[in-house]
């Protein structure tokens, strides 16, 4: 896993798209905020530029100690200024730019800065400094503790150019950081070790400057995964693990790892939030249950989909729109198409040359949480472009299911899934939506998607005891019970045969189940035809648990009242008596044949039970849009 962060960190450094090791964006509330600019040639030309401009400089992590920055740093530093903001004085101001300076003179002396012009520079900026000629200038005096001051020289072989971004510069900031960040042995020396990450012999690291940032409302937290014996790298001179340095990894590795963290939270193509902790509408955003998807391909090269050429940005988009959540603040917002996905899906893939072959290319996702103060991995998933098609191609193709109404068929993003299972569970409070997606069944999820794992099982149970809950089978929750059925056809149907004819009702399916499930449909259709389906209780409300759990305790009861109370009427009142009592025969003739009504149903059988009264059902709806649209044409014909 953390090979592959390595690899993507040095491929976006390759890119300028991200800084280099040991530097960091501090944000827009520290900008740089004061440019002093020098001449070579000219060494009595000073001013200072007022400005606000966010650019990577070095970082050491968060210290209540003193600790400069070679030739960037706060005015504190820089000059020694004492003002604060809102009238405060800084006390360490003194010290701190003594820090500064002696961080100057030790840059100039590192056999790493070798640039002469670079020295000359650095010395210069060391003289203006310390004979205070920068403080005569006018707009001196607005300058105040905190904010951020950088050096350019206007001439020269790096004239516009910041002292602290050049290479040497960086060079040296990194070796600097090292001996800032390194952990000792007993006997004050740098541990050493074979890193956990990179396989080399280093310093080992005491910490990392650099956190994660999941939420951008949070502060960054570090990344800490190698907390046991059995996971830290050797470290000479170090017998007891306990104390000692427990990253097991260098500084260069760590931080490379926690900036490239900060490129894919802070960019929507590679991050998806899947479950947040929000209870009455606030946010815990140290929640463990919080996670978040971060992704990625091991190469970015155009592929050929059909006769389409698709960037690597477009195909990210399409291929995590399964984690994507209505992007609006409007809850009753429509989901993702996935409609774009799936005809991308049902087309070939290939490179866009010949000599590019998508099965060498990988995805990669990487799902993390908040976790008391650190972030933790909670999972890790990686598979080529061919099988990735393959496996999302399949994940759909399980649950795609006919709508309630019998008009259209669809399948579901994971977050639908989730929320709808969250809310509609008989087991939670009545009525109330829960706002907390259950991160484990997130993560199982996503591994089905995208790496073709069977459905949990855990998921089968939750759907079917969703189903005993009567809302389910309101009006207004049509799109719950549509979501449901896709989930248990998933489960019935994954990579099996049967899942193109379980998108609709399939007179040839002969589970038991199955077919008590369309029985419960169609009595109900007969309770429902004389009253022209105004009704405020039906049997489904009453006997719908009973029925799809110990069909034997009802079903003789039901048809008995079914074929003495509601038949007679519908023959009486022409409502389709011939048909409608040859299909519940049928279906009985079938019951029987299978060995008759079960005493009780397992979990997968109360499945079946659900998604053949769900099929039934949406056929008659069907058949009703249909008649009546055929009865409004012959009406205006008529007229």
């Amino acid at each position: 896993m953390f090979k592959e962060i390595i690899e993507l960190g040095r491929r976006l450094e390759t890119g300028k798209k991200l800084p280099p090791p040991g530097y960091y964006f501090y944000g827009q509330s520290k900008p740089i905020k004061w440019i002093v600019h020098l001449c070579f040639d000219d060494l009595n030309r000073l001013y200072i530029e007022n400005t606000e401009i966010d650019r990577a400089r070095p970082f050491c992590g968060k210290t209540s100690g003193i600790d400069a920055h070679p030739c960037i740093d706060e005015a504190g530093y820089v000059f020694g200024i004492v003002k604060q903001k809102g009238g405060g004085t800084d006390k360490k101001a003194k010290d701190k730019h003594k820090k500064f300076l002696e961080l100057l003179q030790k840059t100039c002396q590192s056999p790493l800065v070798k640039d002469e012009n670079l020295k000359s520079a650095i010395w210069i900026v060391c003289s203006k400094l310390r004979s205070k000629e920068i403080e005569k200038i006018n707009n001196f005096n607005n300058i105040l503790n905190k904010d951020w001051v950088s050096f350019v020289f206007d001439d020269g072989s790096f004239a516009d150019k910041h002292l602290f971004e050049h290479p040497e510069i960086q060079q040296f900031w990194l070796e600097e950081l090292k001996e800032r960040t390194r952990q000792n042995t007993d006997a004050g020396k740098a541990k050493t070790g074979i890193c956990s990450i990179c396989g080399q012999y280093q310093q080992m690291a005491k910490k990392i400057p650099v956190g994660v940032k999941v939420y951008k409302s949070n502060a960054p937290h570090p990344l800490h995964s190698y907390n046991k014996d059995a996971f830290v790298s050797y470290i000479e001179g170090v017998h007891i693990f306990e104390g000692k340095a427990h990253l097991g990894q260098c500084v260069i590795c760590g931080d490379t790892i926690a900036r490239t963290l900060n490129y894919l939270t802070g960019n929507e193509l590679h991050y998806k939030i899947i479950t947040q902790d929000r209870r009455d509408g606030k946010l815990n955003t140290d929640s463990a249950r919080n996670q978040f998807a971060l992704f990625w391909l091991k190469e970015e090269q155009l592929l050929r989909i059909g006769e389409t050429t698709i960037n690597p940005s477009d195909l990210l988009k399409n291929v995590s729109i399964l984690m994507s959540k209505p992007d609006s603040a409007d809850k009753n917002a429509p989901p993702p198409d996935l409609i774009q996905l799936e005809n991308m899906l049902n087309t070939p893939w290939s490179g866009r040359d010949a000599s590019v072959n998508i099965a060498g290319n990988e995805f990669y996702l990487l799902v993390l949480s908040p976790n008391k103060g650190r972030i933790a991995v909670r999972d890790w998933l990686n598979i080529s472009l061919d099988k990735l098609q393959q496996n999302l191609k399949a994940f759909l193709d399980a649950q795609r299911i006919i709508d309630p109404y019998g008009k259209e068929k669809r399948c579901f993003g994971i977050p639908e899934i989730l929320k709808e299972i969250e809310a509609s569970n008989i087991s939670k409070e009545p009525y109330k939506a829960v706002e907390i997606g259950n991160p484990n069944l997130s993560r199982q999820l996503l591994r089905t998607a995208y790496l073709d794992e069977q459905p949990p099982s855990v998921l089968l149970e939750a759907a079917v005891m969703c189903m005993r809950n009567m809302k389910i089978f309101d009006e207004k929750k049509m799109t719950t019970q549509h979501v449901l059925m896709a989930t248990l056809k998933m489960h019935i149907t994954y990579r099996k045969e049967g899942l193109k004819e379980m998108e609709t009702l399939d007179p040839n399916r002969h589970i038991i189940g199955y077919l008590c499930g369309r029985l419960l449909s169609i009595l109900e259709e007969a309770q429902l035809r004389p009253v022209l389906w105004k009704i405020n209780t039906t049997l489904v409300d009453r006997f719908y648990g009973s029925a799809s759990s110990a069909p034997a305790s009802v079903f003789g009861t039901l048809v008995r009242r079914a074929t003495t109370d509601h038949f007679p009427k519908i023959r009486k009142r022409q409502l389709g008596y011939k048909a409608l009592e040859e299909l519940m025969e049928s279906v009985q003739s079938e019951i029987d044949h299978a060995g008759g009504y079960p005493k009780t149903l397992s979990l997968e059988g109360q499945a079946e039970f659900s998604l053949g009264f769900y099929h039934q059902r949406a056929k008659f709806g069907e058949e009703r849009a249909k008649n009546k649209k055929q009865k409004e044409n012959k009406e205006k014909n008529n007229e």
